[in-house]
Parts: structure tokens; sequence; C-alpha cells
């Protein structure tokens, strides 16, 4: 999973503007992913009831965008970001130092050529601490001592966790007294299809590219408040939200396919691979997402994918 996202964040990154891989919450007023994306870690944080709390983990923070939007909105939050994935702390990193160097904590982008050089780990400055800790940590295994957080978050990232229960038992331990989980994640509502073909083979064809960026385990709510509850949380609040992810997400992709195709393949000079090579992959991938974007818009509409925010408190 680790290898999917570094070699899917550069085109993704490109072809949205921003330094997120969310899918974003769409209103009828958004004009692009990037909106959509900061929106909707505007709605987790507000869910999450960031303005009552104290000391949030982000778990699977990607290139800590959410977290520094969040800590931007509320200044007195203490945040620390765990993310398995090295690379995407190293750039977190980078993007940090270059706010504090700028003294812009809010505006600043990654490059592509960040993403695609080879000798950018070996260079980067990582001492990010100035703005919040960066932890490199299974989510699994938190490094942190019990009880001695109020606000836990995983915005879509827990369906990559496996198993999910260890996630939810760890977050459990570091939760003090009445501290909340919150969880934004897709989920399938129809998981059993009734078909020659492999489940793999299945739910290619009914997610595209999405199918292998979930976990092998693509849960159904039922099963991730059934975890939830058996854990010891109280699962106080679930939000659908999947009419405002799917299928805006999927019409704004196929009305601008044209300008989002040139934006993929407009910098060549920052990759060391050949041109031609770089024109067949990109092209490739574009297509591949394109055709994703509609089989993703369809699943949702035939009821087989939503979107859910899940608020517990530990009790």
């Amino acid at each position: 999973m680790i290898n999917y996202y570094n070699f899917l964040a550069p085109y993704f990154l490109r072809a949205t503007g921003n330094n997120m891989l969310n899918f974003g919450f769409w209103t009828d007023n958004t004009q692009n992913p990037t909106e959509a994306q900061n929106e909707l870690c505007r709605l987790v944080g507000k869910f999450a009831e960031l303005d009552l709390a104290k000391n949030l983990v982000d778990i699977g923070s990607g290139f800590s965008e959410p977290a520094i939007l969040w800590k931007s909105a509320y200044t007195p939050l203490k945040i620390v970001c765990v993310n398995i994935n090295f690379l995407q702390q190293k750039v977190a990193s980078e993007l940090m130092r270059q706010r504090i160097n700028n003294n812009n904590i809010v505006n600043y982008k990654i490059s592509p050529r960040t993403l695609l050089s080879s000798s950018f780990i070996a260079n980067t400055i990582t001492n990010a601490t100035e703005i919040m800790p960066l932890v490199n940590a299974t989510a699994k295994i938190l490094p942190f001592r019990d009880k001695c957080m109020d606000r836990i978050i995983a915005l879509e990232s827990a369906q990559h966790f496996k198993p999910l229960v260890q996630f939810i038992q760890e977050s459990r331990r570091i939760l003090e007294h009445d501290g909340l989980l919150v969880i934004a994640i897709p989920v399938m509502k129809l998981s059993k299809y009734n078909s020659l073909l492999s489940p793999t083979m299945l739910e290619f064809m009914k997610l595209g590219i999405l199918s292998f960026l979930w976990a092998s385990e693509h849960y159904e709510l039922k099963n991730i408040e059934s975890m939830i509850n058996k854990v010891g949380f109280d699962i106080i609040d679930i939000h659908w939200i999947g009419s405002h992810v799917y299928e805006p997400l999927a019409n704004y992709y196929m009305q601008n396919r044209s300008v989002i195709k040139n934006i993929l393949l407009k910098d060549k000079s920052s990759s060391l691979l050949p041109t031609y090579f770089l024109d067949f992959s990109y092209d490739l991938f574009e297509k591949i997402v394109y055709n994703s974007a509609l089989k993703m818009k369809v699943a949702y509409q035939e009821g087989i994918i939503d979107y859910v925010l899940i608020k517990a408190r530990s009790v």
C-alpha cells in the first residue's frame, strides 16, 4: 500500500493542485478538488469538536496538510502526525520547513520534483517540530503513553489499517476518558455478489483503481461498529456523506478531463524517466483514473459503496 501511494501521489497531487489525497466533500458551491478536500478537513474538524480539544493525534496523516489546516483553525490545539509512510513524512517535513522560512503556515505546494527526485530523501531537513511532531509509526502500535490524548482522527486512512481492530484498541488505550475517536472512511454497502468471478476481479470491475487503494478487507459499517463497540467505545454519531463525495468528484473529473490530462502531461522535466515512457505511463494512468471515476459513480448509485464519518467516545 505504501508503494501504491508513493507511485500514485505525484499524479494525484499534480491533478488536484493540493497537498492532500482525500476524495473531498463537495457542495453546490465547490469549484475544484482543493476546495473539496479542504472542506472535508473542516467538516471532520468540526465533527471531532476540535474547538474543545487539547491534544490530537492524526493517524495516517499523509503530507500533514489536514493537520496544518486544523492547527491554523484551532491554534491552541497540540497535534501529533502519525504516518507509516516515511517518504510522505519527509515531504511533510520539508513543507513545514518552507512554511516556517516564508512565515506562511497555510499556503505552500509540493513540487512534482519533490516527489519524483531520488535525491530528495537524503537532502530533506527533518526538523519540523516547530509546527507539530511527525511520528513514523504503524497505527496498530501507537508510541504514546496511556490516556494522553483527547482526540484521535483517522481521515480516509483507517481502511488501510489491518487488522482495523488493533488500531481501535490502541486508540482506546491512549485516549483519556470521554476522549473522541473520529474516523472518516469509505465503506462497502453490498459486499456479497452472486458471480462466478473472484471477489478481487469483481471488485475491480465495480470499483476500478479504488479497489487497489482500499485494504483487502473492504469494511461494511456494521463490521466497523461492532469492532468499536466491543473495544469499549460508545458510538455517539454517524454521518453519511457519500452523496457529497463520489458523484460530484466523478462529475468534476469527467467535465474537466482534458484540462486534468494536460496538467498531468505538462511537467516532464521533474522526472528522471524518458519522455516517451512518461507519455505512455501518464496516458495509461489517466485512462485508468477516468474509467475508475465512472465506476466509482455507478457503484455509489447502485448502493455498493458509501462514505461515513463515525464519532465514538471512550468510556
